[in-house]
């Protein structure tokens, strides 16, 4: 149900034809700042994350992200995500983004380490309602031991044609979190 919302309210938003086309061939880095609630205690951590994206065709693309954080009590986590998605143009430059991916997510502790992978499935919208601004939003499931679903929301800023400063939230019970980055795109 709040998936067909989300994306009847983006059809109804008022992007336009611009001049340039969404691109699927970038690379970002981003300052990530992440809240756990583990029980009785939150944890927050912070670090780096590293995301690609390779346009394959019109279409299709393929994918990887690796985010490295250390949390308080001595406790690191590392994950990275390798998957391919499909982009469908429902106006111009607004596109209903889906993905598939394998994911894996590691955690390091004084008393010993614990590792797990599965796959992610995610789906949202992506969308130019500037010439200098894009939004995105979506929603992503992670299989893993424990399935976990997490909203997420991001905007950045063009200040060229192909270098975006952005800013992310994500977020589900369990987990808030947001980043800064800097992507440059290279398919335009």
């Amino acid at each position: 149900m709040r998936i067909h919302k989300l994306l009847v309210a983006g059809a109804l938003l008022p992007f336009g034809a611009l001049a340039q086309d969404l691109d699927y061939t970038f690379v970002e880095l981003s300052y990530l700042d992440t809240e756990l609630d583990a029980g009785p205690v939150d944890l927050g951590g912070d670090g780096l994350g590293l995301t690609g994206s390779l346009s394959v065709t019109d279409s299709v693309f393929l994918f990887a992200n690796y985010q490295t954080q250390d949390y308080e009590f001595g406790i690191d986590g590392t994950s990275y995500d390798l998957g391919a998605g499909m982009r469908f143009g429902l106006k111009p430059q607004l596109d209903l983004v889906g993905e598939l991916a394998w994911v894996n997510y590691k955690v390091e502790t004084a008393l010993g380490d614990a590792d797990d992978d599965g796959l992610g499935i995610g789906v949202g919208l992506r969308g130019r309602v500037h010439d200098s601004f894009e939004l995105q939003g979506g929603f992503r499931y992670v299989d893993l031991e424990d399935s976990d679903t997490f909203l997420s929301l991001a905007g950045r800023w063009y200040f060229t044609r192909t270098v975006a400063a952005g800013f992310g939230l994500s977020f589900n019970d369990d987990v808030t979190g947001w980043n800064l980055g800097l992507r440059a795109e290279f398919g335009n």
